[in-house]
């Protein structure tokens, strides 16, 4: 998936954006945000910012994503431990 269909514009837009002759209007900044590459966007945003929302913030999607894994884990050490009875 691109840029100009993330940010729901126009081929030529988007690759004036990208050689830096425009800046994105807000419509198109919202799109990227909701789109799949909508999180990495945010994180390049807000990175070095250091307010304490967003540091938590951080701090709660990390969490989630290693209580994610950790779960997977769990469940093929239970398949793993199953088929040894």
């Amino acid at each position: 998936m691109n840029l100009a269909s993330r940010a729901q514009i126009s081929e030529r837009a988007a690759k004036l954006w990208l050689e830096g002759r425009t800046e994105p209007g807000a419509d198109a900044l919202v799109n990227l945000l909701r789109s799949d590459a909508g999180f990495a966007l945010l994180q390049s945003i807000m990175e070095g910012s250091g307010t304490r929302w967003w540091k938590e913030f951080e701090r709660g999607v990390l969490i989630a994503e290693l209580e994610q894994k950790q779960e997977f884990l769990r469940q093929q050490l239970d398949q793993l431990k199953g088929g040894m009875k």
